[in-house]
């Protein structure tokens, strides 16, 4: 089997979404942002302290090397569709699946403190989910619409996958 990219906004379940697909699946998970993290030896916050552009390609050299693995289900982060790159190496070993949340339902749920490119609140996800939502549906090999709970989601994408 190829692996599993899970790609959409932050906030919108890949994490959740993933470890329990991977369990199901018996594959193994790998949560992109603590990759880097391990990778860089920095927190995501001093990375993009340091400067976005420093970020996304920290996050280009963690897709490469994430491309070279098997039987692995990923939680990449919401902007690794900002560097085409990154979904060009994914795809090699992967299908790309985007978990479309909306936006009204991962307001109520996300911690805004924990997301540097969300500090400045709730509008910045609006703004975020308008500049994204295209390349999104672009780069997907699968979109999941993702208005039921957890399980319905797994569902919908073990029944795709099989």
């Amino acid at each position: 089997m190829k692996n599993l990219v899970l790609i959409g906004m932050p906030g919108s379940g890949k994490s959740t979404i993933g470890r329990l697909l991977s369990k199901q699946l018996n594959m193994k998970f790998i949560d992109m942002d603590d990759y880097i993290v391990k990778i860089e030896g920095k927190s995501i916050q001093e990375l993009f302290d340091i400067g976005e552009d420093y970020f996304r390609d920290a996050e280009t050299r963690c897709s490469l090397a994430l491309s070279n693995m098997n039987s692995i289900v990923v939680a990449a982060g919401g902007g690794i569709i900002k560097r085409k790159e990154n979904i060009d190496y994914l795809k090699k070993s992967s299908i790309i699946i985007f978990i479309n949340r909306p936006v009204e339902q991962i307001i109520k749920d996300i911690d805004y403190g924990a997301r540097p490119l969300l500090a400045e609140g709730k509008e910045r996800l609006y703004d975020l989910y308008d500049e994204r939502i295209n390349l999104y549906k672009e780069y997907c090999d699968v979109e999941i619409e993702c208005f039921g709970t957890i399980q319905d989601t797994l569902n919908k994408i073990i029944h795709i996958i099989e």
